[in-house]
């Protein structure tokens, strides 16, 4: 029977710290720089994402001193009137306001973005539907209770224009819009 050697004891390194420096002086003045660069551009990158998510949300209703809030905004051609090419159609508009204070909604715009069709039609070819809003802002009196959902329509907002492919015949559209609106009771 072979006799195993006992295994080595592990030799750990100790370090002294060293005293009176700060925590930043193991890193050498190349290194510093770079951290305080990256820094820099994760904040001003950082700041570029919550501007860029402010435009796409495009809501400005007005709270206090202009102060501006967002609201979770859905506009869709009317589920139950699809649209015709060449005809006209409803505009649906769900409304989230998540706010201690009730708003009132006064303008819908059109917004920056294409209107997308349902799952089911753009996966048979619906790939770039002809939707336009029949006017460049409509002027509306929609108030939304604090904490609630609102839903809103718009009567003959939307057309279909004429020769869009059959494709897009019946389909639901997603619509990008922009509101704007006052805070009430405050």
């Amino acid at each position: 029977m072979a006799v195993l050697p006992e295994p080595d004891e592990p030799t750990w390194e100790v370090r002294q710290p060293k005293s009176g420096r700060s925590g930043m002086s193991r890193f050498d003045g190349r290194t510093r720089s770079i951290l305080i660069v990256a820094a820099v551009v994760a904040i001003v990158v950082n700041a570029g994402v919550a501007w860029a998510y402010w435009r796409i949300a495009g809501s400005e209703t007005s709270v206090r001193a202009g102060a501006t809030v967002e609201l979770a905004l859905r506009a869709r051609s009317d589920l139950n009137r699809p649209l015709r090419p060449g005809g006209t159609g409803n505009l649906t508009v769900t409304l989230t306001n998540d706010y201690d204070f009730p708003i009132r909604i006064t303008t819908v715009r059109p917004a920056l973005g294409a209107p997308v069709a349902d799952d089911e039609h753009r996966d048979s070819g619906c790939r770039d539907p002809k939707v336009t809003m029949t006017r460049e802002s409509f002027e509306v009196n929609w108030d939304v209770a604090k904490n609630t959902i609102g839903a809103f329509s718009i009567p003959d907002a939307l057309t279909l224009a004429e020769g869009t492919p059959a494709a897009c015949h019946g389909a639901t559209f997603t619509v990008p819009i922009q509101v704007s609106g006052l805070s009430q009771g405050q």
